[in-house]
């Protein structure tokens, strides 16, 4: 169930042997109370059985979003992975997650009512939840937020926790996309 008055949200998740993590990833973007998301998952050349577990959650994934694409093929690297995937990329905001890390369900609904409200903003970001193999919480980050210039993040003078990242997609291409 879509809602396309709201802009579309690009997912993108990158897989390198994440069999044991990838389907609570997976699912964590399932359940985002946000509606109008495409999901674009990449596996990189894993040699365990990733592909397969990704495969199994493409009927859930055909049926929750509004576009839905995997591929897999030879490893390339990170970087080379999240360029391919931005490349196929329609929304208005992108959210890049590893295979191995879960969105807390409101994120997305909360990080584009922001973004929509603060249209100098380039992104969001927020804190995490460590957790152990068994999802139990083990860690909570607790950074003081603050509205950072390009210089800030740019020069490492402040810490992002990439899961929880939101940007404006015509940002990224913009600078160039991953190096």
């Amino acid at each position: 169930m879509q809602n396309n008055e709201k802009p579309l949200v690009s997912v993108v998740i990158p897989c390198y042997n994440h069999e044991k993590f990838v389907q609570d990833c997976i699912q964590s973007v399932i359940d985002q109370t946000y509606e109008n998301i495409e999901l674009i998952i990449i596996d990189d050349g894993s040699k365990d059985s990733s592909v397969d577990k990704i495969k199994g959650m493409i009927p859930l994934c055909e049926e929750r979003f509004s576009r839905f694409e995997f591929r897999y093929r030879p490893n390339k690297g990170l970087s080379s992975t999240l360029n391919e995937g931005l490349e196929w990329c329609n929304g208005k905001y992108f959210s890049a997650i590893a295979s191995d890390d879960q969105m807390i369900e409101e994120k997305t609904e909360i990080q584009v009512d922001y973004l929509e409200k603060n249209d100098k903003c380039a992104g969001v970001f927020g804190n995490v939840t460590y957790i152990d193999e068994d999802n139990r919480a083990i860690y909570n980050s607790n950074l003081n937020f603050k509205k950072n210039n390009f210089e800030d993040v740019i020069l490492f003078n402040y810490i992002i926790m990439a899961p929880t990242q939101l940007c404006r997609l015509d940002l990224i291409r913009k600078v160039g996309q991953y190096n």
